[in-house]
């Protein structure tokens, strides 16, 4: 699918990936709604891009801002050909047992709850037009679980299976899906001590050489849109952990767990 003259729509899109992915959609002459609870991160990014961009808030939670959002960007622009479910939060380092239920709560309401939200308000129609592109964005972290991030881990696993299940129901309707797993990302996430890998200041400092600029992974999700592609590995250096987490897994299939399962024979007990 060829982005030159499409509307998509991005959430989380006033900044960070979401304005990564924006700025490398105008460069293809696509049109783009920056949706963020945030308008003013919004609209300022949409100025950068000029008239190609409208600014829009949006709770990613609420099925009503979504609706209200749909409209705006409808009349703006008409249908939505590419959405982009980009919205996402973090939480502060701490073990499992230690994070507050509200604030479990509240990374799965917008990391996962937002992402079907989306799916919930734009997917039907494109299924019923034949045509479009849901971009989900996962993690690092949806592949490579880390300690004292699980909450944002268990969201973005979330975000992974619930893409695998739409990319299955969209195919018979010509509507394509991607799974982003960005990692280090110069991002309002990553870059707040409070909120993102980056514990304190020196641990931001130190971090900060790594991450990338937002619009190569933007760009990266321009090429998935346009060739198809399922999933969209922006830092291939974590490949070694996951390799080694996916043997570990693929290890675990051996024999079946009653004797003479799967093969008709009647299990016995010693």
């Amino acid at each position: 699918m060829q982005v030159a003259g499409k509307t998509a729509f991005i959430t989380g899109g006033g900044g960070g990936i979401g304005g990564g992915i924006a700025e490398a959609l105008v460069e293809k002459g696509a049109r783009v709604v920056l949706a963020d609870v945030d308008l003013d991160h919004a609209q300022a990014k949409a100025a950068e891009l000029g008239d190609a961009a409208l600014a829009l808030t949006l709770d990613v939670t609420s099925l009503e801002s979504w609706a209200a959002a749909k409209g705006a960007t409808e009349a703006r622009f008409g249908p939505v050909d590419i959405l982009c479910n980009n919205a996402g939060i973090s939480t502060p380092r701490m073990d499992l047992e230690e994070v507050p239920p509200e604030l479990f709560a509240r990374v799965l309401a917008i990391n996962v709850t937002g992402v079907q939200n989306g799916i919930a308000s734009f997917a039907g129609e494109m299924k019923a037009r034949g045509s479009g592109h849901i971009v989900n964005t996962s993690s690092m972290n949806g592949l490579n679980p880390f300690g004292t991030f699980g909450a944002y881990s268990a969201s973005k696993f979330a975000v992974l299976g619930l893409s695998d299940a739409l990319r299955q129901e969209c195919a018979p309707h010509g509507v394509g899906v991607s799974t982003l797993f960005p990692g280090l990302t110069k991002s309002r996430m990553s870059l707040d001590p409070k909120d993102g890998p980056a514990a304190d200041p020196e641990t931001l400092a130190a971090l900060l050489p790594r991450m990338m600029d937002p619009v190569w992974s933007g760009r990266a999700v321009v090429r998935a849109i346009e060739e198809g592609q399922a999933y969209i590995v922006t830092h291939p250096d974590y490949r070694p952990i996951f390799a080694a987490r996916c043997e570990e897994i693929l290890a675990a299939f051996g024999d079946p767990a009653q004797p003479g399962y799967g093969t008709g024979a009647s299990a016995t007990m010693a």
